[in-house]
This record gives C-alpha cells, structure tokens and sequence, in this order.
C-alpha cells in the first residue's frame, strides 16, 4: 500500500498529500513533453509507464525522449537489460518504489506512459500480480500460432474468452498469461480494487488520420536517427527475436532486413501499419477509463486547459 501521510512542503506550511498525477494516452501524441512542463509547474518528478522503455540498449527504437527532460528526472527508464523477464508485478514494485521515493522528497510524482497495465497496477490492486510464470508451460505455448492459442483459450476458459476484446483475443503474450491464469485456478478471483490516492488522469488523444501522421514521422525520424544500428548490435550481442524486448514495435519488422530478406522501404511501411495498429488499441484499452480527462493534441490551446484542469486539482 502507498503511505498516504507523505510531507509535501509548498507556501510556507506543510501539507499532507498523495497526489498522483497521470499522463496517458495512445503513441506519439507527445506524452513526455506534456508530462516534463507539468514537472516544471508543480515540483514533479517522472515514472515511464512503457513496457519497452524499461530495456537497456533500446533507446531509438522505443523512443525515450532523454533530449526533451532538460534537468526532469525520468524514472524507469533503463531497468533491465533485454534479455530478463520484467512483469507487471515486478514493474509495480520498483514504480511504486519510485512513487514513495518522489513523494518523501516533497515532489509530485507524475506517471507518464502508453502502457495501461502498468498503470493500472499503480492504482488498482492486481490480484494476478503475485501469481508468478510457468516457465514450462510458457517455452511450450511460445511454439503456437495465434490462432492455436485462440482456439486453446475458447476450449479451456469459453467464459473467459467471451470478456476479452479484440486487442487481447489477438496479443499471444497476453492469451498465454490468461492460459497461465486458468490453469493455476486464478481466473475467478476478486476483482482487484481501488488504492486510496488523489488521482488527477489526463489523457491525450488525436482523431485518426493526425495521429497517423504523427507517429508516420516519428517513424521516418527513429530510421533516420540510427534503429537499424542500434537493432543490428543487438542481435550482434546475442539478444534473440524470440525475447520479448524484441517483440516490440521498432525492432521486431527488422528481423527480415537483418536477414537479407525483405527491403528497407517495406519494414518502414509495415512498421508504420503496426504503429497505426497499436494506437487504435491503446485508445480502445484507455477509453473504457471514464475519470480520465481528454485533450486534443490537434486543438490550438490544449496544453494551457490540461494546466487549468490539473491546476484546479493540485491546489485543492
């Protein structure tokens, strides 16, 4: 559980708190530079909530934006090197760690992140979160197509495959730790509940053919900024496509070019489509959220009315 005692010192006087302040939302929609001015304002520190972010080495690829923190701190970058498992629970316990540290200091700390797991496991508890992988039966499900591990979820966990959306019915890491679940006998317990914080969530959004646009560019930058190099010394260190750092948008529409098989422009484009693919299910994961706080990055203005909204709830 998070203290919720911490001091934080502002005007002249103390003042208990244990704020939380979340910047969230689908790829590309300038998350970090949103969450850095907010740090500015309010004494803030940053946590990455990005699955990706966490590996070592994988900087171009997975987009840390080391350039535009300018003396923020940003935690949870740099974790783990790309061949450890890192989970939701272990990201939960060094990011809670975090959170506990930023706020003995008098600090504000402030999630930043695509990630909806990770985030939710910093505010919700997760009854799953303890329940640790099946090294075995993981090595063997990680031999099976998609579509067998569809129809091995509808045959085993027909309940259960009924509640998963779209995006969940076609991850297989996420079929697979569902697979785990059941077996265990975990798939029918609580559901997880609310940690007593002072959440403000604010959510940046784009309609479709901008945001397309948007990580389009992102895309062409990273190429131009070296994530070929950067995949190819990867695998030259033995980090393997099969890891799951590797899985990753931005390294694994490589393999094929690595490999001699397939020309650059194509990884580009298919590259691009995944990107597209991935923001339409981050937005359908995040909208199910109804306290979070929506901007358009498209709109003139939206950055001063996201300060007034947090504005509003810092100095309650």
């Amino acid at each position: 559980m998070i203290s919720s005692t911490n001091r934080i010192y502002g005007k002249g006087r103390i003042r208990y708190m244990n704020k939380l302040l979340i910047v969230s939302g689908p790829t590309a929609t300038g998350k970090t530079a949103v969450a850095v001015r907010l740090a500015k304002k309010y004494n803030g520190e940053l946590i990455s909530a990005d699955s990706r972010q966490v590996y070592r080495g994988m900087d171009i690829g997975t987009g840390k934006d080391v350039g535009s923190l300018l003396g923020v701190t940003m935690w949870m970058y740099d974790a783990v090197n790309p061949d450890e498992s890192f989970s939701v629970s272990a990201y939960a316990k060094k990011a809670i760690a975090c959170v506990e540290d930023i706020r003995s200091r008098g600090k504000l700390p402030i999630i930043v992140g695509g990630t909806g797991l990770y985030i939710q496991s910093l505010i919700q508890t997760v009854p799953t979160i303890g329940v640790k992988p099946d090294t075995n039966l993981r090595n063997i499900l990680n031999t099976y197509s998609i579509e067998k591990l569809q129809i091995l979820v509808q045959e085993e966990f027909p309940k259960l495959w009924d509640r998963l959306n779209n995006s969940d019915r076609n991850n297989p890491h996420r079929l697979i730790r569902k697979i785990e679940l059941g077996r265990a006998g975990f798939l029918s317990i609580h559901k997880p509940s609310v940690m007593k914080q002072n959440v403000c969530w604010i959510g940046l959004t784009a309609p479709f053919p901008y945001l397309y646009n948007l990580i389009d560019a992102r895309v062409d930058k990273r190429v131009i900024d070296g994530v070929i190099d950067e995949v190819t010394k990867l695998v030259q260190k033995g980090y393997g496509w099969h890891l799951l750092s590797m899985s990753g948008l931005g390294y694994k529409e490589w393999k094929g070019y690595i490999e001699g098989e397939v020309e650059k422009k194509e990884v580009i484009q298919k590259w691009k489509y995944d990107e597209h693919g991935y923001a339409r299910r981050q937005m359908t994961w995040f909208k199910r959220n109804k306290n979070i706080h929506w901007f358009d990055v498209s709109k003139i203005g939206y950055g001063k009315e996201i300060e007034s909204v947090v504005d509003s709830w810092y100095t309650k």
